[in-house]
């Protein structure tokens, strides 16, 4: 099928904030199939994935069936809906789904720890207290530092982080935002 390089690549694009992370080696197409397959109970094959991406040289066309795959990913029914809904009005929209890979607080268990990271080169290390509040265990350039508290509900890949209550030394709680540009380019559960 013949495809609109514009619409592969901003598919290709929600498909790397959907799985949280950009394949750029063999173990990450590897990761990515996996993903769809416990997701979907359906992948497009490993080797299909590194050509998409250009990880190995192959076909210049794309089965449908490949791209409808990817489009549920994404959270689209097909590559038709994703192409008329997501890359024909997208200029045009102010609204629009979240499309972004999600980690909600619900999903973290008690002493959890995740890491999460935005341009330029801030990063967190942060443990789950429960109930949607977090201790930041290290904190390498941002103004949050080591032992500060907030509360957070959710964090979503490629946007802002708007915080609750956060405590910094004896400063008043306050509402702050991480990633106001470009929003949070890492957000993943550690070890």
């Amino acid at each position: 099928m013949e495809v609109d390089n514009k619409h592969l690549d901003r598919l290709k694009q929600q498909v790397e904030e959907a799985a949280m992370f950009r394949p750029l080696t063999s173990i990450d197409f590897e990761r990515l199939h996996d993903q769809m397959q416990e997701r979907l109970k359906e992948a497009v094959g490993v080797s299909t994935l590194k050509r998409l991406w250009g990880y190995i040289d192959g076909y210049t066309t794309v089965r449908e069936s490949t791209l409808d795959v990817l489009s549920r990913f994404v959270g689209y029914p097909d590559w038709h809906t994703f192409v008329a809904d997501y890359c024909q009005v997208e200029s045009a929209q102010t609204s629009h789904r979240v499309l972004s890979a999600t980690l909600t607080a619900e999903q973290l268990e008690v002493g959890e720890t995740l890491e999460i990271g935005w341009e330029p080169s801030r990063r967190m290390r942060l443990r789950h207290e429960g109930n949607g509040y977090f201790t930041v265990l290290e904190a390498r350039n941002s103004k949050v530092k080591a032992g500060d508290t907030f509360h957070c509900d959710r964090f979503i890949l490629n946007q802002p982080l708007y915080i609750d209550n956060l405590c910094h030394g004896t400063d008043e709680p306050t509402l702050f935002v991480l990633g106001k540009k470009g929003g949070l380019s890492i957000c993943q559960r550690t070890l």
